[in-house]
């Protein structure tokens, strides 16, 4: 399928500038030197060159999509967090998932047509392939995650993290209910922006479908970063608003109407619900998070889409 090379430059700031907006292509080009071969259909890969003098601006950046995401405009900006604004969502997250765990496994399922189960399984796969002694999933929720990490990676040390001790407990009660409860397994409450852990304690940490409900996206990044070893790797697997055009509408009816009013005849919590929506709304774009998670130390950032951009799954290396 042919694709379109569009050039961009990560400013200071944090916007994505177009330079084909701007008329610098070919001065950048010079910078870059020479183009990229398209990625997989469903992949966008962001190659930044090496940091250059702190008094110079970034260099350009290569997004080389088979179909070039409108999420990349000319001025893509990363939102900026209020304390009060953090303070408050923090709060309602908080409660919103002690008042949803009894449902939540069965409205993943239904809100996404089961294919969350196809999605984390390409997480878990990649993490096998790293061979990990220690295994940090962030916003473990019902363990999950946890638990399939258990059963890939025998000889890895899984720590399931969340905030939510309602949460955790449907996560243990799993976990109790195999025929051989793991001893490799342990599940720790506490608050992604200030974790309890040691620096550099793990070869891998997870996150999956989490990061959206954090307070502060930015800071959570930042500890998973500095908890990760050397050479560890990140995986984040979060849902996004597709850019294809006969697909967003499609999805926006789906997630704003159709999903929270099947919530209030299940669970009797339609608001809730329309909250997960609008936390995927407003939400982090793909280059965007990309973007994130070098700034917080990451390289080789790279990631995944899935179904027409609905979900992605994002890997970096510390």
């Amino acid at each position: 399928m042919p694709y379109e090379q569009r050039y961009y430059r990560i400013e200071s700031d944090g916007r994505l500038t177009s330079l084909e907006a701007k008329g610098l292509v070919a001065a950048e080009q010079g910078v870059q030197g020479g183009g990229a071969s398209a990625p997989h259909e469903s992949t966008l890969s962001l190659q930044q060159q090496p940091r250059q003098a702190e008094h110079s601006p970034r260099p350009a950046v290569l997004l080389s999509p088979t179909v070039a995401p409108s999420s990349c405009s000319t001025e893509a900006t990363l939102p900026k967090v209020t304390p009060a604004a953090a303070e408050e969502k923090e709060a309602w997250v908080y409660q919103t998932f002690e008042r949803i765990s009894g449902h939540y496994d069965f409205m993943n399922d239904l809100e996404s047509f089961g294919l969350h189960r196809a999605w984390k399984h390409h997480l878990v796969k990649a993490v096998r392939a790293l061979a990990p002694q220690q295994v940090l999933d962030v916003a473990s929720g019902t363990g999950d995650i946890a638990l399939a990490l258990v059963r890939t990676n025998p000889q890895a040390q899984v720590t399931g993290f969340d905030f939510s001790e309602s949460m955790l407990e449907v996560a243990r009660k799993r976990a109790n209910k195999l025929a051989h409860p793991p001893d490799n397994l342990r599940f720790v409450q506490g608050n992604a922006l200030d974790m309890p852990f040691e620096d550099e304690s793990f070869d891998v940490v997870t996150i999956s479908f989490g990061l959206r409900n954090m307070s502060d996206y930015q800071r959570v990044c930042e500890e998973m970063v500095r908890v990760l070893k050397p050479g560890g790797t990140l995986l984040c697997l979060e849902a996004s608003y597709p850019t294809a055009a006969l697909v967003k509408p499609a999805f926006r009816l789906y997630f704003r109407h159709i999903m929270p009013a099947m919530a209030t005849l299940i669970t009797r919590k339609p608001a809730e619900y329309r909250w997960l929506n609008d936390s995927t709304e407003a939400f982090l774009s793909k280059p965007q998070l990309v973007y994130l998670l070098q700034s917080c130390g990451l390289s080789d950032v790279h990631y995944r889409s899935f179904a027409a951009g609905v979900a992605a799954l994002h890997t970096g290396v510390k």
